[in-house]
């Protein structure tokens, strides 16, 4: 995989298009989104299990929500993470 392919692949997966947030919202919001998601898929509905993108329909898993709070939850890659979803929004 190119750096280029990794570096979209990247931005597929930022935390808050799979938790469907906007960049400003605090942790503690973050965490309930993280959980009703959660919640959400151990119940198998079909709503949680895709997530928007700017390219698209994705596939979102248990693994990924889990991984996109750990992301939320570390301030430098939170901020790293905001830069970018800032740039999808109106």
């Amino acid at each position: 995989m190119s750096a280029l392919e990794n570096l979209f692949r990247q931005h597929l997966l930022n935390p808050f298009l799979v938790l469907e947030l906007g960049p400003g919202v605090g942790g503690a919001q973050a965490e309930r989104q993280g959980e009703k998601l959660l919640a959400m898929l151990a119940a198998g509905l079909e709503e949680a299990g895709r997530y928007s993108t700017p390219f698209g329909a994705r596939e979102r898993t248990p693994e990924l929500v889990r991984a996109a709070l750990a992301e939320l939850r570390d301030p430098r890659r939170r901020l790293r993470h905001e830069w970018w979803a800032r740039g999808w929004g109106p």
